[in-house]
């Protein structure tokens, strides 16, 4: 039994009814359950890149990494009878926030029947958000999107069933919210009788690119943020993280003060703080300067980026001292950007590689090599790798690497506010 403020006793088996839920690990720590919307999380099976392709990922970045994004469980053609079957794996995770997003494939298969499907997907899906629920999670819904594919009256029909379903479920159930994307990322006066994302979203015409998770994701992150608090020290909070103070931080130079001294290769120009380099492929240029933190954080790092094609790079990067680091040790990695003006740039991301026994692992944040198409506005992001564990074997190298990335010709201004690579003690 638990006693209440006023002295009366309450079981735990009651706490659900007065909407006061047990409070699993805090709601920074998320897991998410769906097809392959969610499976575009990660870019590899073994879930240690982030994509861009991901609104949950841009989301986390738009909001300073105020989630932890552990195991997630999306399965790629998933109906959402068939998602139930990985639910319990992830309320094992002991995540404190369900992200949930299912019900296309059950309405595009006329899952049981071409009348049946939004309701049936419902069903499932408030099942499955009814267990996360009794388990201590807050969970968050995505209404369903739609796609290219529902271009009947009779799909839009099932599509509005699941969306109203979830909206009254949510409106009379407690720790469930909803977001809703569709006001952002559908070109919402297209038809009457069909769906389609706006021009530019979509690679394929139901998954998101990185300019279409980009938008999607600043407005869950609004969500996200009403009730996610802060996460303590993500990013650079002084000088004194410096390698040598107890080698928490692997990178020399984390504030870039000084802001000269460093490597400009490959044709770059300008100045590279000390202990960092710079280079670029043929097509693109790089011109690298810096300037004074309005904080007192040292100095930031100012790129002024161009590219010929789809695929050229300018990137800034570091090669960590091997005396600073140690097989089987866990490192992640973070960096702060603002990107401005940008001109076809694909992408910005941050990888980790681990050289040992002569093989190479990477670790990415807001990874997309096929990503050709990234947001066309200026944003400023907090980029994280998922924490992993250097393998064992004789050491060859780390490095840490800022990649700028054109999706054709084009260009882009992207100020490096501070970079680090920090030891952790454990993984998620």
């Amino acid at each position: 039994m638990r006693q209440s403020g006023n002295g009366a006793n309450v079981a735990p088996s009651s706490l659900s009814r007065y909407a006061i839920l047990p409070h699993r690990r805090l709601p920074h720590v998320v897991t998410a359950l769906g097809d392959s919307r969610i499976a575009a999380i990660y870019t590899n099976a073994g879930q240690g890149s982030y994509s861009a392709h991901s609104p949950l990922n841009w989301a986390n970045a738009l909001s300073d990494q105020r989630l932890v994004v552990g195991a997630t469980f999306g399965v790629s053609g998933d109906r959402t009878d068939q998602m139930i079957a990985r639910l319990n794996s992830a309320i094992a995770t002991g995540a404190g926030m369900l992200y949930l997003q299912g019900g296309l494939n059950d309405i595009a298969q006329n899952y049981p029947t071409a009348g049946s499907s939004g309701a049936t997907a419902f069903a499932n899906i408030r099942a499955m958000a009814d267990a996360a629920r009794q388990a201590g999670m807050i969970v968050v819904i995505e209404m369903e999107v739609g796609s290219n594919v529902i271009s009947t009256s009779a799909l839009c029909g099932q599509v509005n069933e699941l969306n109203a379903r979830l909206y009254e479920y949510a409106e009379r159930t407690p720790g469930i919210l909803l977001h809703d994307a569709r006001p952002v990322v559908l070109q919402t006066d297209f038809s009457a009788t069909a769906m389609s994302y706006r021009t530019g979203y979509t690679y394929d015409g139901t998954h998101v690119n990185g300019r279409g998770a980009y938008y999607w994701a600043k407005s869950l992150a609004l969500l996200l943020q009403s009730v996610v608090p802060p996460r303590a020290a993500v990013r650079m909070v002084g000088r004194a993280e410096a390698v040598g103070n107890g080698r928490r931080n692997y990178l020399a130079n984390p504030c870039f003060v000084p802001a000269t001294g460093g490597g400009a290769n490959d044709g770059t120009s300008g100045t590279v703080p000390s202990g960092w380099s710079a280079s670029k492929s043929a097509g693109a240029t790089g011109a690298f300067g810096n300037e004074v933190d309005a904080a007192g954080l040292g100095n930031h790092v100012v790129v002024a980026a161009t590219f010929a094609a789809q695929g050229d790079y300018v990137r800034l990067y570091q090669d960590v001292n091997p005396a600073s680091w140690d097989v089987g040790e866990v490192v992640e990695g973070t960096a702060k950007i603002t990107v401005s003006s940008p001109v076809n740039m694909a992408i910005a991301h941050l990888n980790v590689q681990a050289n040992v026994g002569g093989s190479s692992y990477d670790n990415f944040a807001l990874y997309g090599l096929d990503t050709v198409l990234g947001p066309d506005e200026g944003y400023t992001a907090t980029v994280k790798t998922r924490p992993f564990v250097i393998p064992a074997g004789t050491k060859g190298w780390l490095t840490m690497c800022l990649w700028m990335r054109g999706g054709g010709a084009g260009s882009a201004n992207v100020v490096v506010h501070h970079a680090a690579m920090r030891r952790r003690e454990t993984p998620y």
